[in-house]
């Protein structure tokens, strides 16, 4: 089947605009020499419920390109001593500057019945005379979804430090072992 002359034209122009389209959309987030850097700039209990605990992290990103990045969304896990201690998203909705850091508060939350076994042995282990001091190590990780003139690309993060839990105990007044 032949199109008549005036068609085949149309379609080559439509052809040649999805191809310049494609092009520029990989041009666009080439833009992005660097992922963007994600770290926890604060922990806070946000709510204590029957079932569930809610915390507040609050996500610095850092953008270290010539370029400003629109922040979609983040999906995160947390890990503490090495052991799943709770997971959450967030719908960001911001844009970082070219060169520049914004915060992104994420709401995670940690099942009471999966982490409170975990928490009162590290609060134990923590107040222990050979222990007493020593900060306990996390590890966040998980994705940031962002564009650069409107393409969007999602991005993977790891991010590691420690926690102290110098005193909590106290704090909570449990009993010592």
């Amino acid at each position: 089947m032949q199109l008549p002359r005036t068609q085949s034209k149309i379609v080559l122009f439509l052809l040649l605009c999805g191809a310049l389209t494609l092009v520029g959309g990989c041009a666009a987030m080439h833009a992005l020499r660097e992922n963007p850097r994600v770290s926890v700039a604060d922990v806070r209990v946000r709510d204590i419920k029957p079932m569930e605990t809610v915390f507040l992290l609050e996500l610095r990103i850092q953008n270290p390109n010539d370029v400003p990045i629109d922040l979609y969304g983040i999906n995160c896990e947390m890990e503490v001593d090495g052991r799943h201690f709770a997971s959450g998203i967030a719908d960001a909705n911001q844009t970082v500057p070219a060169f520049g850091t914004t915060t992104v508060p994420v709401s995670v939350y940690a099942s009471v019945l999966d982490m409170v076994s975990s928490v009162v042995d590290l609060i134990q282990t923590s107040e222990a005379a050979s222990s007493r001091g020593k900060p306990v190590a996390y590890l966040l990780k998980g994705t940031v979804n962002v564009g650069v003139h409107s393409f969007k690309k999602e991005i993977p993060f790891s991010s590691s430090g420690e926690l102290s839990l110098k005193g909590i105990g106290r704090t909570l007044n449990l009993p010592r072992r």
